[in-house]
């Protein structure tokens, strides 16, 4: 992946690598300290994600002004990102699912169970200012508003 938004590609990656890390671990021992530690990664990487997610909505919902965005393509990348790109930010999305699946059998508590909401966060941010969608054909001057109520 090119240009300035890769960061959100290697967040996730880290985000991701760490989930797996911290729910071996946890999964192999239940101390208090790893445990902790558990409990430290995955509300990080929850409440991260939230705060991407909504990010990435509001950029969407701005964008949308000037370009026909829909859900499949936002939150999917469907028809909308580089094959590579949507491989990569999906890809990663599902390992985080299937850990998290497997912190449930693995893990108590299961906090993990909260971590999917990274990967669907940074993807959404990605495709709010990256993803291809078709312009507005009509109304594309954002200064325009509907007309008054009659």
């Amino acid at each position: 992946m090119n240009g300035p938004e890769r960061w959100l590609a290697r967040l996730d990656v880290v985000g991701t690598v760490a989930f797996l890390l911290v729910t071996v671990v946890s999964a192999i021992s239940d101390a208090d300290p790893v445990v902790l530690a558990n409990l430290a990664v995955c509300t990080v990487l929850f409440v991260v994600g939230s705060a991407i997610w909504a990010w990435g909505f509001v950029l969407a919902a701005s964008r949308s002004r000037t370009h026909v965005i829909d859900l499949a393509g936002l939150f999917y990348l469907t028809g909308s990102a580089p094959t590579s790109t949507r491989r990569l930010f999906l890809g990663l999305w599902f390992a985080q699912i299937a850990i998290a699946v497997g912190s449930i059998a693995t893990t108590s508590p299961p906090f993990g169970v909260m971590v999917p909401v990274f990967g669907i966060g940074v993807l959404t941010r990605w495709a709010a200012v990256n993803a291809t969608f078709p312009e507005r054909t009509t109304g594309t001057d954002p200064r325009s508003r509907r007309s008054a109520p009659q």
